[in-house]
């Protein structure tokens, strides 16, 4: 069942911008049917409008299980990928229902049953707005030149080691790097506490220069730049479409953000009884 939205005849340039307050609510009341204010469907602005337009100050957002105060919960994860202004305030995200929004955002059906019907997990989107300034490591696009910049930020001791092979990780699947390995990388990202994982500490004390692999591993292990990155900033449907715009941050907590910058909404998931019959089996 998606959210009709009826808008507001007003422009949003006559409207005040919306804060991070503002715009949680507005999300929480368009997504939880039982909101005590569900049936409010008006919105202060038009979907699809220029972000710009609407929010005092970039708003980004990741969908989460979890129900920590992190971005990313996965033990020992430094960064986080996430979704930007853009999406926000984008037709899709404001007028389909949470189903479909994790849908839109690459969640696949049989993975949403799994957490919302089989494990019981909720749902969650995590909206935040970083503290800006010259000592703040910004929210950086999902491109090679943005990966780039955050490794400088955030990994400075080894960037020139990740430069020197920089051609070869653009250009090169992981499936080339992992036969110089020896093993699967995914085998190393499950595990921080394990040898094979690739971490910051061990990829700088490694002798130099550190091979390829060594520096492909450290990123998929310490930045989760997996098989599916394509370095060009957006996400990746199903079917090989461009999805929404993608960014990459440091795995934020609230008290890193500080007080009114990190808001975590409850999503009603519900689950279509075609996908619920398709998946039963899993419930036993």
């Amino acid at each position: 069942m998606g959210n009709a939205c009826v808008t507001n005849n007003m422009s949003a340039s006559h409207n005040p911008k919306l804060t991070l307050q503002d715009f949680a609510k507005l999300v929480e009341r368009l997504c939880n049917p039982s909101s005590t204010e569900a049936d409010d469907k008006s919105q202060p602005f038009q979907p699809g409008t220029d972000w710009h337009d609407i929010l005092e100050k970039p708003i980004y957002g990741r969908i989460c299980t979890n129900t920590t105060s992190k971005l990313a919960a996965a033990p020992g994860r430094k960064t986080a990928f996430v979704f930007g202004p853009e999406t926000l305030v984008s037709e899709i995200f404001m007028t389909k229902s949470p189903y479909e929004i994790l849908l839109h955002l690459g969640f696949l059906p049989e993975y949403i049953h799994l957490k919302a019907c089989v494990q019981k997990a909720n749902y969650w989107i995590i909206l935040f707005s970083p503290k800006q300034g010259p000592n703040q490591v910004p929210v950086l696009p999902a491109t090679w030149d943005g990966l780039k910049e955050f490794i400088s930020k955030c990994y400075p001791e080894a960037c020139s080691s990740i430069k020197n092979h920089w051609t070869a990780i653009q250009t090169k699947p992981v499936e080339y790097f992992e036969e110089q390995a020896g093993f699967k990388f995914i085998q190393a990202v499950s595990d921080p506490s394990k040898p094979l994982y690739m971490s910051y500490e061990k990829f700088i004390s490694l002798p130099t220069p550190q091979k390829e692999w060594e520096a492909r591993c450290f990123l998929y292990c310490e930045l989760r730049i997996f098989e599916l990155f394509s370095g060009d900033g957006v996400t990746k449907n199903t079917d090989g479409t461009d999805g929404e715009r993608e960014y990459i941050c440091l795995n934020y907590d609230k008290e890193q953000l500080g007080e009114g910058n990190f808001v975590a909404i409850p999503l009603e998931i519900d689950v279509p009884d075609n996908v619920k019959e398709a998946f039963k089996s899993e419930e036993k």
